[in-house]
């Protein structure tokens, strides 16, 4: 495959068409069409034509800076911290610290894809801290609460 070295190192300018061999006798017409603005993750959509025909791709522009939250993640090893089974939206917790709780008693509700799961306590004790309150969203494995 061979592509200019201008192309290459710097990219292409909106409007610049460029011809790209990938193999002898076999070339493809490439023109730059539209660069997106990058979004709240620093991904941008960038457009352009191929033979003729529009095509599209979402990369992620390393020159944006991204402020990304993320939750406190469950140690595996303690089992006295109860994180979320699966990602989605932490509707309501239904224990506040120093409450004591039994097992099997319902702990949060998560609501993902139009369904709500209920965590329940694995085995008796007290709640020691409440790390995410209700209407967090929340990832695989985020720590919602820890026992004492």
């Amino acid at each position: 495959m061979s592509i200019a070295t201008k192309n290459f190192v710097y990219g292409m300018e909106i409007g610049e068409e460029i011809i790209v061999e990938l193999d002898r006798g076999k070339n493809i017409l490439v023109c730059l069409m539209l660069k997106g603005e990058p979004d709240e993750a620093g991904n941008v959509s960038i457009y352009f034509k191929v033979n003729g025909q529009l095509r599209n791709v979402i990369i992620k522009d390393r020159s944006v800076k991204v402020d990304k939250l993320e939750n406190v993640k469950v140690d595996a090893s303690d089992p006295k911290q109860i994180g979320a089974p699966l990602q989605g939206l932490l509707s309501s917790v239904l224990v506040k610290k120093n409450q004591e709780v039994k097992k099997n008693q319902p702990l949060f509700v998560i609501e993902a894809m139009k369904m709500e799961t209920t965590v329940t306590a694995t085995e008796e004790g007290i709640v020691d801290r409440v790390q995410l309150s209700g209407g967090s969203l929340v990832n695989s494995e985020d720590l919602v609460l820890v026992l004492k």
